[in-house]
């Protein structure tokens, strides 16, 4: 295992860690009401924060972390340095890095801003420069903390597909509130409040248990279908439309 993190109180939120095992692989959301210790279980995980009690076993894994303001881990004059400075110069003449480069550059659509400073660049902007980073570091753990703040639901769509593509050759840990977007392609997380579980759950299902009621007619018809345990799943309401059909579909069979 990468990280173990046995018998661990962190400080301020009192969150409890009996016992974590870092998976081998996969993707996985990190759930729970706000203020209780996600965020710390992060900074736990990379070393920056000391448990009350407890020890964290680490090996030589190379964790990343997006931070969930991206301004706080910008450093450089333009994004160019900003996106090249973990790099020595032997390693950006390389021509397998160049390559990798360009295809990062294109996916994060860098080229327009590359010679401006990052401190000029909207929040969504500054967030796909970080991310660009961590694409190239390409570490064996990445941990992103509200990910989505200040993309756009296209580039919300963009990073989901490049998270989903790195579910087998990395672990990725992802805190956020964002459920219909993690809901679309994350299949499992872990829930905290006061103990954090060792074992990963159905996201959907915790979205149904921890979710706050809603306003919403069509969703609560959802829910109530649910309540009866009808056979339905939580990743259907991330589409109106399909959650409509879906809702229609079941009421029928449930008032013939």
């Amino acid at each position: 295992m990468a990280i173990v993190v046995r018998d661990v109180i962190l400080p301020y939120s009192q969150l409890r860690i009996p016992l974590w095992f870092a998976p081998e692989k996969g993707l996985f959301a990190v759930v729970g009401p706000n203020g209780s210790g996600k965020s710390q279980f992060f900074s736990l995980l990379m070393g920056a924060l000391k448990p009350l009690t407890g020890s964290v076993t680490r090996n030589t894994a190379r964790i990343g972390y997006v931070m969930q303001h991206p301004e706080h881990q910008l450093t450089e004059t333009t994004v160019q340095e900003e996106v090249l400075w973990p790099f020595n110069r032997v390693t950006q003449q390389d021509p397998t890095f160049m390559s990798k480069l360009d295809a990062v550059i294109k996916r994060w659509d860098l080229k327009p801003l590359w010679n401006q400073s990052p401190w000029t660049l909207s929040t969504g902007q500054k967030r796909r420069v970080v991310l660009a980073v961590y694409d190239l570091l390409d570490p064996d753990i990445l941990l992103l903390d509200e990910p989505t703040e200040g993309l756009d639901g296209w580039w919300k769509n963009q990073l989901a597909l490049w998270l989903k593509s790195q579910e087998f050759s990395r672990l990725t840990l992802l805190i956020s509130h964002d459920w219909p977007w993690m809901l679309s392609f994350i299949s499992s997380g872990f829930w905290c409040e006061n103990v954090l579980k060792s074992q990963p759950e159905d996201l959907g299902q915790l979205w149904y248990a921890h979710s706050l009621p809603t306003t919403n007619p069509l969703e609560q018809l959802w829910r109530d279908l649910l309540i009866r345990h009808a056979p339905v799943s939580p990743r259907a309401w991330i589409n109106s439309q399909r959650a409509r059909e879906e809702v229609v579909r079941l009421w029928r069979l449930q008032h013939p």
